[in-house]
């Protein structure tokens, strides 16, 4: 019984909601600036380590672009790690495709 009142109670309150928010409206300003926060907070973990004064670790400093004033665009510091691709070359599925496509009429 304790359960059907509780139901009865959680169905009463959402409709009381409902009936509030229908009405409830926030001004354009309001979402620009809700947006900006919500940005800034969904990228805080990532620049966190730079407003306290401290460098990059070394993962984020190799997602940035290098800079073309050091020459680092001619030989980059990791020259010696890029290989040419040793793997074999690709081979075609022999498996058909299982429906065809036609132009439309």
């Amino acid at each position: 019984m304790r359960f059907w009142i509780f139901s009865f109670l959680v169905l009463l309150g959402m409709v009381e909601l409902y009936q509030w928010m229908k009405d409830f409206t926030i001004p354009l300003p309001v979402f620009i600036v809700g947006g900006a926060l919500l940005a800034i907070a969904s990228n805080y973990s990532k620049y966190v380590s730079w407003s306290f004064g401290q460098p990059p670790n070394q993962s984020e400093a190799n997602n940035h672009l290098p800079t073309a004033d050091n020459g680092s665009l001619t030989n980059p510091p990791n020259q010696e790690q890029l290989q040419p691709s040793t793997s074999s070359t690709v081979v075609p599925s022999p498996r058909s495709i299982s429906f065809t496509i036609t132009p439309p009429k």
